[in-house]
């Protein structure tokens, strides 16, 4: 799986998704066996019970839809339902970028580290090094100190070192490390670099009061992602120094899938 205190390798994704498919699944068959017995009980009435029958069959009918909206919900977190970012837990969900951190838990307010981040980035952009030719097989060993080779997140920390993406200080990825706003802000700006893609938009420098002390290009990155309306926070703080929720992660990729959506080949 792709989150903390989890497994997260492959072998764990498949156990996650058929856990999350076997809970569906005996939640739709209870239902289906109580909408029969339902059905059994309908056909024994009588002719005379007529009003009867009706409002049963029209009980019957709200309990199939539903039966319907709950076993083909876009997500099986039962942590998310009131979370002002459902809709964008489900899109990401729905196209395998984020999933729980259990078959049925999305921890919606677990903040996100820089492996996590790194993982996600490469799903969202489809982000690679097919453009590198190495004279022998890429290791994350060969680029940090504090990277497995093994690890689950160590094809992507090598995809963010080859894509310029993040800054690597000293050969430390730090994948445990919570990121902040500005991160986030960068590491976005930086995936469309990669991908050599151009977003047409309204330049408009962003008020925010507290991103002076930024480094010219923070800012500029910040400026990029306000005004794609990937990251645009209302008032006149960004607070880049904050740390991301899953939700809010959530909420950014979407948006940025949006962008990507309309987003165009830099002419070079």
């Amino acid at each position: 799986m792709c989150w903390k205190f989890h497994d997260y390798s492959s072998a764990g994704q498949i156990v996650a998704l058929e856990k999350q498919l076997e809970i569906q699944t005996k939640f739709y068959k209870l239902n289906l066996l109580c909408i029969s017995d339902r059905l059994t009980y309908i056909n024994t009435l009588k002719g005379s019970d007529i009003m009867k029958k009706l409002i049963f069959l029209l009980v019957l009918i709200a309990s199939i839809l539903f039966a319907s909206s709950i076993c083909f919900a876009q997500t099986p977190f039962i942590d998310v339902q009131a979370n002002q970012a459902l809709s964008d837990i489900e899109a990401v969900y729905g196209k395998g970028i984020m999933i729980g951190t259990a078959a049925n838990i999305f921890s919606p307010g677990e903040y996100v580290d820089k492996a996590q981040l790194a993982v996600c980035l490469v799903r969202t952009f489809d982000l690679n090094y097919d453009h590198i030719h190495f004279i022998k097989e890429p290791l994350p060993s060969d680029l940090y100190d504090d990277v497995a080779n093994d690890i689950w997140y160590g094809d992507a920390s090598m995809t963010m070192a080859y894509n310029n993406i993040f800054d690597f200080p000293d050969r430390m990825f730090k994948p445990h490390q919570a990121v902040t706003r500005a991160e986030v802000a960068s590491a976005i700006a930086d995936s469309f670099k990669a991908k050599n893609l151009q977003v047409i938009t309204t330049l408009i420098w962003p008020g925010y009061s507290d991103i002076a002390h930024l480094s010219d290009k923070q800012q500029s990155d910040i400026a990029f992602i306000y005004n794609t309306q990937i990251m645009n926070y209302p008032g006149n703080e960004f607070k880049p120094g904050e740390k991301i929720t899953r939700a809010e992660l959530a909420a950014i990729l979407n948006k940025t899938l949006s962008t990507i959506a309309i987003a165009q080949p830099e002419k070079e």
